[in-house]
């Protein structure tokens, strides 16, 4: 223990002025077209956008079919007990293929990864929705999901190749409010295409429509965003035509990886680092309380307050706007402060992000608890919403403040240090689907939620530890793994 936290002076230094003050300084970075530092803010916000509608669309149909699990037992004739699988499989889908995306990314380009995603996720839809079997539904569902999983670890990779320091927490948490906002709003969605078509077949088709639109999109508006430095076999201008190519980084040339076998075992590295498993058990926890809440609400209110189909996912707007407040607290406020310290001292510790988990935490604990104890207690069906509320601003302040805390750390490994991350923590969001049904038929609202809230404060003191313990973690990291030295924009690994 005393080896972990002896302070290395000269590392911490290294690691407190900015990753990009190796990258940004050079004549080399400054001129070249194929940077996309370089590029323009309204290609950057296209980029952005484009890459957070995709984000929004893959998590909006892993929930899509919340309200119509019951409609959907109906007409399949599965257990209900299983009917939940339809919302866990796809989840553990969503973070296991990282594991896939990020290598065949780092060789073959985010560009190719994107499009082709987003076609085949359309094409396994309509597989779904031509299902005559609940094991049909729950294969092409997962199957789905792992495509419409590309943009989640390869999402924040995009934003360090980008957005420069002092604007990736907010670039972060835009697209965190889009993945965040798809969790909640697809079941509102699901309940109007269910109440309007009056079949659940037709969230499938509405899936396969939107994907393969978006593929369309994809290929017209997201050019290549990996880079390296490398000047070998590179296109020297930048022309229009670049950004359709399908090249494995921006101006063509060297791959950020030679081989995929090599990219597919790299992130493994990253497991013993204790700053990716504190983060990475924090944002698991975190996605558990946030998994339990979406897939029981649409039922909480049919059952305990007798909302009709569409009114209960009327009732998913409440997490929606409280992902809507996180822009502000997460992203604007984030930089801010990183700005102030900056500008105070001159210095970037990647740890100060962590004091906003003072005020975010609090609120997503209360919401949690407010939540079960309304519940159960049968309250003003406004009341759970409050809470319902709550816990959509939390997660997303999770997310985007733990997400800007390893990009801070890792930058341009932080695909390898991401693939861990997104697929450790969908096991726990998996695992704790499995459970809800029966726990809440066994014990009410109060216990679980309680449960949850004990969970919410242990995960919030952990990764708050860091804002002291993590510049000793990151130094003795560097002194034992050579994978956890500092690492720049545009380096070939």
């Amino acid at each position: 223990m005393s080896d972990i936290l002896k302070p290395d002076a000269e590392f911490i230094e290294s690691t407190i002025t900015g990753p990009e003050s190796e990258s940004t300084d050079s004549p080399t970075w400054r001129l070249d077209p194929h940077d996309p530092l370089n590029w323009s803010p309204t290609q950057k916000f296209i980029i952005l956008l484009t890459t957070a509608v995709w984000s929004f669309i893959g998590t909006a149909f892993t929930t899509i079919v919340a309200p119509a699990l019951q409609v959907i037992t109906d007409d399949l004739g599965n257990d209900f007990s299983v009917s939940t699988y339809l919302v866990g499989g796809p989840i553990l889908a969503y973070g296991v293929t990282s594991l896939i995306w990020v290598p065949l990314g780092n060789r073959f380009g985010v560009r190719f990864v994107f499009v082709g995603c987003a076609l085949v996720a359309g094409l396994l839809s309509i597989w779904g929705a031509k299902a005559t079997s609940f094991s049909d539904l729950a294969a092409s569902r997962t199957l789905a999901n792992g495509f419409f999983a590309s943009p989640e670890t390869l999402g924040p990779q995009m934003v360090g190749d980008v957005f420069f320091m002092e604007d990736r927490a907010k670039a972060l948490t835009f697209i965190c409010v889009f993945q965040a906002g798809g969790f909640s709003l697809g079941p509102l969605l699901g309940s109007y295409i269910l109440r309007d078509t009056n079949n659940w077949r037709w969230l499938q088709w509405t899936s396969s429509i939107i994907s393969l639109a978006l593929a369309v999109v994809l290929f017209l508006c997201y050019p290549e965003t990996q880079y390296n430095k490398s000047r070998e076999g590179r296109v020297i201008k930048r022309r229009m035509i670049d950004n359709f190519r399908f090249w494995p980084v921006s101006g063509g040339g060297k791959p950020k990886v030679q081989s995929f076998i090599t990219a597919f075992i790299y992130p493994f590295n990253y497991l013993p680092h204790p700053i990716v498993i504190v983060n990475t058990i924090y944002f698991s926890l975190c996605l558990v309380v946030n998994a339990f809440l979406l897939t029981i609400q649409a039922i909480t209110y049919q059952t305990v307050f007798g909302f009709d189909l569409a009114e209960s996912g009327l009732t998913y707007l409440a997490p929606a706007i409280g992902t809507w407040m996180a822009i502000f607290f997460s992203g604007i406020f984030s930089d801010w402060l990183m700005g102030k310290y900056k500008n105070f001292d001159g210095t970037q510790f990647p740890e100060r992000r962590l004091l906003l988990l003072i005020g975010t935490g609090t609120v997503y604990v209360a919401g949690t608890l407010i939540y079960g104890l309304c519940v159960q207690a049968k309250t003003h069906w406004a009341l759970p919403l409050i809470g319902s509320l709550f816990i959509g601003f939390g997660f997303v302040t999770a997310n985007s403040i733990s997400f800007a805390y390893l990009l801070d750390v890792y930058e341009a490994r932080t695909d390898a240090v991401m693939v861990i991350f997104h697929s450790v923590k969908n096991f726990a969001a998996f695992g704790i689907t499995f459970a809800i049904v029966p726990w809440i038929t066994a014990s009410g609202y109060a216990v679980p939620f309680g449960v949850l809230t004990s969970i919410l404060v242990f995960a919030h003191l952990l990764l708050f530890s860091m804002y002291w313990l993590g510049p000793y973690l990151r130094s003795w990291s560097m002194r034992k793994f050579k994978t956890a030295r500092p690492t720049h924009h545009g380096d070939i690994f």
